[in-house]
C-alpha cells in the first residue's frame, strides 16, 4: 500500500512539473571527453579549494552522495566494455565511462533543472576515440580524402566508416523524440499536447583530430560543415550551438613542461577559428548563436604535475632497475624538470588519490573539471537562448 502511495506521489509529482511547459532538449554529443572519466570520488576535493567550495554544496546532498536531479532526465548512447549501450533516466551519476562517472552532462544537467522552469531532456551520444574528420564527418564536408602517408600504408577508410557515428548520432536523437511514446521512455509525465522545444546542441570533441595533423588542417572547415550540417538535420537553423574547447593541458599548453610534442595549442586555434568563420559565413540572422566555450580553465594544472611526475619518475626508475639508465642520469633528469629527489611526497600522494581518477588526455578523471565545465556549459547555453 505505501509503495502505491509513493508511486502514485510520484507520478503526480512530475506530471504537475510537466503541465504547461515544453520539454526543453538539448544535444550534447563527442568523444571520451563528452562520455566522462569523473569518478563520484573525486567530488568531495571541490569542498578543498576556497573558490569551489561553494559548489560542492550543490552536487552532494546531507548523506554525501552525490545528488539527482529534480526535473531532468537523459538518453544516452554510448560504449562500454566494447558494447553499445543505451542508459536511460534522471540526471545523475553514471553516464559517464561506468555507473559511478560523469562526463560534461552532469553539471549541465544539474544546473539547467536549477535554473530553468521548464523540464529537461538531455539527449547525449559519445562513443571514445572517435574523430570529426572520419567518424563524425558530416555529409557536407564530402569524402574524407587520405593524407599520403594513409596512401602509402593502404588506411582507406570505407563510405561506411567515414561519418559512421555522425549518423549514429542523428538516428539516436530522432529515435529518442519519434513520438510521445518514445520521449515517455525517458520523461515519464511527457504529453503530445505540451510537447518540446530542441533547445540547444553541445559538441565535446577533439583529441583524436589534434593527434593527427592532417585532420587539424580541416578541423575548422569539418567543423563548420558539422554545424550547418546539424542544424540542417533538425531544421533548425538558429539552434544554439556549443563548440567546447580543448582544454587538456590549460589555456597556454605551450607553457607546460610535458607532452610537447603535441600540438594542442594548433588544434585549440582551429576550433576557435571554425566559430568565427561560421558566423562570417552566414546570413546576420544567423549569427551569434554559436559560441565557443574553453574548458582550458577547468583543467587542474597542479594536479597535473602530479600525474606527470608520478609518470616520469615511475619510467626513469624502471630504467634504473634494467641498467638502462645511471642513478646521476636519473637525478640530472630530476633537477630538469624540478621533481628535487623524484619520490612522491605524502601530500601529493593524497591529493592524487582524492582529486584524480584517469589520465591527462581525459582531464584526470577530476569531478572538479566535470562539474564546473558542465555548469559553464549550461550557463553559456542560457546566455545565448537569453539574448
Amino acid at each position: 500500500m505505501f509503495d502505491c502511495f509513493v508511486k502514485l506521489f510520484f507520478w503526480v509529482l512530475v506530471v504537475g512539473v510537466l503541465e504547461g511547459k515544453p520539454l526543453k532538449v538539448y544535444i550534447l554529443a563527442g568523444q571520451s571527453n563528452m562520455q566522462g572519466s569523473a569518478h563520484k570520488k573525486t567530488f568531495a576535493a571541490i569542498g578543498d579549494d576556497p573558490k569551489t567550495a561553494s559548489l560542492l554544496k550543490e552536487v552532494l546532498g546531507g548523506d554525501g552522495e552525490p545528488i539527482e536531479a529534480r526535473n531532468a532526465w537523459v538518453a544516452c548512447r554510448t560504449n562500454r566494455g566494447g558494447k553499445e549501450a543505451t542508459l536511460l533516466g534522471k540526471v545523475k551519476v553514471g553516464y559517464g565511462f561506468d555507473d559511478e562517472r560523469i562526463g560534461p552532462e552532469y553539471g549541465f544537467g544539474l544546473f539547467m533543472d536549477r535554473l530553468t522552469q521548464e523540464p529537461v531532456l538531455i539527449i547525449k551520444t559519445a562513443w571514445g576515440g572517435k574523430s570529426l574528420a572520419v567518424d563524425f564527418r558530416p555529409p557536407g564536408a564530402g569524402p574524407y580524402q587520405p593524407s599520403e602517408r594513409e596512401k602509402e600504408s593502404g588506411k582507406i577508410f570505407s563510405k561506411d566508416e567515414t561519418g559512421h557515428y555522425y549518423r549514429e548520432m542523428i538516428t539516436f536523437v530522432k529515435d529518442t523524440l519519434k513520438d510521445e511514446a518514445s520521449i515517455q521512455k525517458v520523461v515519464p509525465g511527457y504529453e503530445k499536447e505540451v510537447g518540446y522545444e530542441l533547445s540547444g546542441f553541445v559538441w565535446f570533441q577533439g583529441w583524436n583530430d589534434m593527434c593527427n595533423r592532417h585532420h587539424i588542417a580541416q578541423y575548422t572547415e569539418n567543423m563548420i560543415h558539422f554545424i550547418t550540417d546539424v542544424r540542417r538535420e533538425f531544421e533548425s537553423p538558429k539552434l544554439p550551438f556549443i563548440v567546447g574547447v580543448l582544454g587538456v593541458y590549460g589555456t597556454d599548453p605551450d607553457s607546460r613542461r610535458f607532452d610537447k610534442g603535441l600540438p594542442v595549442t594548433a588544434f585549440r586555434k582551429t576550433q576557435f577559428e571554425a566559430v568565427k568563420q561560421y558566423d562570417a559565413k552566414v546570413k546576420s540572422e544567423y549569427r551569434g548563436n554559436v559560441i565557443a566555450v574553453d574548458s582550458g580553465p577547468f583543467y587542474e594544472l597542479g594536479l597535473s604535475d602530479i600525474y606527470w611526475k608520478r609518470r616520469m619518475t615511475g619510467g626513469w626508475k624502471r630504467r634504473v632497475h634494467k641498467g638502462e639508465m645511471t642513478e646521476e642520469e636519473y637525478r640530472k633528469e630530476c633537477d630538469k624538470y624540478g621533481f628535487d629527489d623524484g619520490e612522491i611526497t605524502a601530500e601529493e600522494q593524497s591529493i592524487w588519490d582524492r582529486c584524480s581518477s584517469n589520465a591527462e588526455y581525459h582531464y584526470l578523471g577530476s569531478g572538479k573539471t566535470f562539474v564546473r565545465f558542465g555548469k559553464a556549459l549550461a550557463e553559456a547555453m542560457l546566455k545565448i537562448e537569453n539574448k
